[in-house]
């Protein structure tokens, strides 16, 4: 079993988990006099990163869950690491520890953590790290939204997380502009993104915007599910943008965008 940050970290695989617990280890020791201020911001960073990974890695995993947490740890890390030699961390009250509490930053990050532990869905971990690794530079989700937008994120398939990325960026996709037709046979693939993209509507994540009348609406039925009319919410719009569900490869949208 594991016992800290730096064991848990070396379960992870690539360079990321090694440049993780190098920036760790010098973050946590302290930035000394003259360091850039960059540094000496993520200092709290590392401190939360460090609390929360020593307590994880005292409990049970399996070695395949060991592996997801590091990886996603990792990613999550460097990320912030490399921006913060250019950005400031937000400084709102998220990293603030109260005796006997978790500061906001330490809870999100535990559920980051602790998704990914769960996540069967392999494609989906680097999302998480981004999910967590914007957080701390965006002040304007604050921890009650954060957690939200974190159990929206374990809940929806890789697939749909596909979806809202090519909502996102509809306008670079043909995509099916005409209801299917009240009989006939839809195809099975078709239906099966047609339902995912049906929860997504749901979920309040998609809206339904009609030219013809002006204005979005919701999508009652799956069989008035029309890509083309497909627009973001807000919260879609949040969950995209922490998400950064942008970097999903572009082929595999387009084989979407034909079979929706």
């Amino acid at each position: 079993m594991t016992t800290d940050h730096r064991a848990l970290l070396k379960k992870g695989s690539g360079a990321a988990s090694a440049a993780a617990g190098a920036w760790l280890g010098t973050m946590v020791a302290g930035p000394g006099p003259g360091t850039a201020a960059g540094a000496a911001a993520g200092a709290a960073v590392a401190e939360v990163s460090k609390a929360v990974l020593d307590d994880i890695a005292n409990r049970y995993l399996s070695p395949r869950e060991q592996v997801r947490i590091a990886n996603t740890a990792a990613e999550a890390i460097e990320k912030i690491a490399a921006r913060l030699l250019w950005d400031s961390r937000r400084d709102d009250g998220f990293f603030d520890v109260e005796p006997g509490w978790p500061c906001p930053a330490e809870e999100v990050f535990e559920g980051v953590l602790l998704a990914a532990k769960q996540e069967h869905e392999q494609l989906k971990l680097q999302y998480l790290s981004n999910f967590y690794a914007n957080l701390v530079f965006d002040a304007s989700v604050k921890a009650p939204e954060a957690n939200h937008l974190l159990t929206l994120a374990e809940s929806l398939t890789y697939r749909q997380l596909c979806l809202l990325s090519l909502v996102d960026q509809k306008t670079e996709y043909p995509v099916r502009d005409q209801l299917w037709p009240e009989s006939g046979t839809i195809p099975a693939e078709s239906l099966d993104v047609a339902q995912q993209s049906f929860y997504l509507y749901q979920r309040q994540l998609l809206l339904s915007f009609s030219k013809e009348y002006g204005r979005a609406g919701f999508v009652m039925d799956v069989a008035r599910v029309l890509p083309t009319e497909a627009i973001l919410s807000g919260t879609g719009k949040r969950l995209v943008s922490l998400m950064e569900l942008w970097q999903i490869d572009k082929a595999e949208l387009s084989v979407l965008a034909r079979i929706w």
